[in-house]
């Protein structure tokens, strides 16, 4: 039955199954979503079906694989300012260490004509102190998130270009019971399109649902996209002014709203004939911080790696952060269109090779053992289900150990454009 009382019947298949037709009691037909554009072009209904592009729980720590952390605005590997307590990420921002942040490693893509999701769920104790706190979608150039101030006060901020061309008051009075202090849930729904709206959505725990608590209505208002890049990383952030400041994040999710697991594009370098004797480089790749100065948000997926030496040799493939791990390379990118930069001479004649690794300060990845004049690949282990993502400022390194050989490696993987 329909809210104004009228009832609603559908005719379905011989089996009872599969709707085809909605109508009331008059026989009209009823339309189902807002707006016109709810049919297809042969008059069959539209429908959303969301997929999880990337999300977030702390339960036992802060994972390094999904996270970055920054405090001061220096990228951390352990904080005492971010932690892992009781299920949820605790970030305090205090007299030492007055900014702290935490990013996802990934920036899940936007999908053209399909709608942008953020989640989260967190409680903000003290609400009135010193300070900000905020949590959405952003980079330090573009981003859409909640902030909260010192005046305990909500607001919804959209960053566009390194300018916040919005900052405007959220009322909150249209929720029963809410406090900003205590568990809640969070949302941040846009269309984008470059030129689309954005919903923000706060739970009310009088109905418990969420409930549409403001919206930018930037439709048919703009001579610029709203933002110049809508592929953005999970961003919390806790930043002291004259106070302490505490956020408590208990998890955090990107969906796109009828989307699908995003389509990579295929890339590889390769590097030949390079002496190798002990953890001696073979070939590094590079995913730069920035594109044209502006954060890269564009993950590479690594796909598979060839390796082939002259003499019985051992491969290993690791990976860092540090460029000082990193002895005599002059880096440059693949190839056209790509922004992924190797020290392959191969790839690039004004690259210039890695001399010396330290894999000692480096993550372990695998290890390849090949004999001499034998090809050997290496694979996925385990397609659709693990992944290695290479991110922003991530170095990929292949070493080989043996006898005075001449090695060969050839890396492929997918990016997402």
């Amino acid at each position: 039955m329909s809210k104004s009382g009228t009832y609603i019947s559908v005719a379905e298949d011989q089996e009872g199954k599969n709707p085809r037709i909605i109508t009331d009691d008059l026989g009209l037909l009823v339309k189902v979503g807002a707006g016109d554009l709810t049919l297809d072009a042969w008059g069959v209904n539209k429908v959303s079906m969301p997929i999880s592009l990337f999300h977030g729980l702390w339960t036992f720590d802060i994972p390094q694989s999904q996270w970055f952390m920054y405090e001061n605005g220096t990228q951390v590997y352990s904080s005492t300012n971010i932690v892992s307590t009781g299920g949820i990420a605790e970030l305090t921002a205090d007299a030492t260490k007055t900014s702290v942040m935490m990013e996802s490693r990934e920036c899940p893509r936007y999908q053209p004509n399909r709608g942008h999701l953020f989640s989260f769920a967190g409680w903000m104790p003290d609400k009135t102190n010193d300070g900000i706190r905020e949590w959405g979608v952003a980079t330090t150039e573009n981003g859409v998130f909640f902030r909260l101030k010192a005046d305990g006060l909500l607001y919804a901020v959209l960053l566009r270009n390194s300018v916040e061309t919005h900052e405007e008051l959220i009322d909150t009075s249209v929720l029963t019971g809410f406090d900003v202090e205590k568990n809640n849930i969070y949302d941040i729904q846009y269309q984008w399109r470059s030129a689309g709206n954005y919903k923000f959505f706060i739970g009310d725990p009088s109905k418990g649902t969420s409930t549409l608590v403001h919206t930018f209505d930037l439709l048919g208002t703009l001579t610029s996209a709203s933002m110049e890049n809508p592929a953005l990383p999970v961003h919390i952030h806790a930043e002291r002014t004259t106070e302490t400041v505490v956020l408590n994040a208990g998890c955090a999710d990107i969906t796109s709203e009828n989307g699908i697991v995003d389509k990579e594009v295929y890339s590889s370098a390769y590097s030949e004939a390079v002496s190798v004797s002990t953890d001696d480089p073979v070939i590094v790749i590079k995913q730069p911080l920035q594109i044209d100065s502006v954060t890269n948000t564009r993950t590479m997926t690594l796909a598979r790696i060839t390796v082939k030496c002259s003499k019985k040799a051992t491969f290993k493939v690791w990976s860092t952060r540090s460029a000082a791990d990193i002895t005599g390379a002059t880096f440059k990118a693949v190839n056209s269109g790509s922004y992924i930069e190797t020290d392959s001479t191969d790839m690039n004649a004004t690259a210039v090779r890695a001399t010396s690794v330290t894999v000692a300060n480096m993550k372990f990845i695998t290890s390849i053992p090949v004999e001499a004049l034998a090809r050997q690949e290496v694979d996925n282990p385990y397609r659709g289900r693990i992944e290695f993502p290479l991110v922003r400022g991530d170095y990929l390194v292949i070493t080989a150990t043996a006898a005075s050989g001449s090695a060969d490696c050839v890396v492929e993987w997918g990016e997402q454009i």
